[in-house]
């Protein structure tokens, strides 16, 4: 069996797993246990959010390293089940090599939901969050057009390429914006229960929760590397709202 071809397939389903939301821990074993199914002996793993590290010994007895680089995580639990079904079937079955290559593209290549349910989906979890705080329907109708207000920003923001900082502080300064306006225009009454709603969209919560099991199962780099990114998150969305705040409070007199 050809183990570089091998060892590139373990990689690509590690970082599919990385990529779209996976804990370290399950990247890792994810790896192991995908090459001990095909008879590699003892495999070394090292993963860390921005980079996998895997080495098997050869078939002439020298170590082979391959090395995936991470460039942007998301969360995306359905493409993350599949790559993760594909592994525990590669274990199981254990497949041929090509068809496996096979496979990993067409997990790559799937799209999980059109793009207008994403809108919906992000207007509708506005709107709930503002009614859980406390907001009337009025202010949950408000929030509704700052979610779908808040994917087509993030749609934009990654079509341009910019990264997580820029996005989120643009994202929270429309929702700051669309706030104000539903409250001057008298569709709303709380603008805090407006702004609170739409920004629970963009607090990474699946990303504190895997900082919590990446500490507690002992990868210390992962979590503290991971908490870094979840601060730098959370300062963005309150230098938008500061920013957009400040400026309509100075050209209005007075934003509530």
């Amino acid at each position: 069996m050809d183990k570089e071809k091998l060892l590139d397939i373990a990689c690509k389903l590690g970082r599919g797993l990385l990529e779209n939301g996976g804990e370290i821990y399950r990247v890792e074993e994810s790896i192991k246990f995908f090459l001990a199914s095909y008879g590699v002996d003892n495999p070394q793993v090292f993963a860390i959010p921005a980079t996998i590290i895997v080495t098997v010994t050869g078939d002439d007895g020298r170590p082979v390293t391959q090395i995936e680089r991470i460039t942007g995580i998301s969360q995306n639990m359905n493409r993350m089940h599949k790559f993760n079904d594909l592994c525990r079937r590669a274990c199981r079955v254990r497949p041929e090599l090509d068809e496996l290559y096979k496979r990993l593209e067409e997990v790559n290549n799937s799209i999980p939901y059109p793009h207008w349910a994403v809108i919906v989906a992000y207007g509708v979890a506005s709107l709930f969050f503002c009614l859980f705080w406390g907001g009337t329907a009025a202010d949950a109708a408000v929030a509704f057009a700052a979610g779908i207000a808040t994917e087509y920003c993030l749609a934009f923001m990654r079509k341009i390429k910019t990264n997580i900082f820029f996005s989120n502080l643009v994202a929270s300064a429309v929702i700051a914006l669309i706030a104000f306006a539903g409250i001057r225009l008298g569709l709303g009454s709380n603008m805090d229960k407006i702004i609170i709603g739409a920004i629970m969209t963009l607090v990474p919560g699946v990303a504190i929760t895997n900082i919590m099991r990446d500490i507690i199962s002992g990868d210390i780099i992962t979590g503290t590397t991971k908490l870094a990114e979840v601060l730098l998150v959370a300062t963005s969305i309150a230098i938008g709202i500061a920013l957009m705040l400040s400026a309509l409070q100075m050209m209005f007199g007075g934003v509530i």
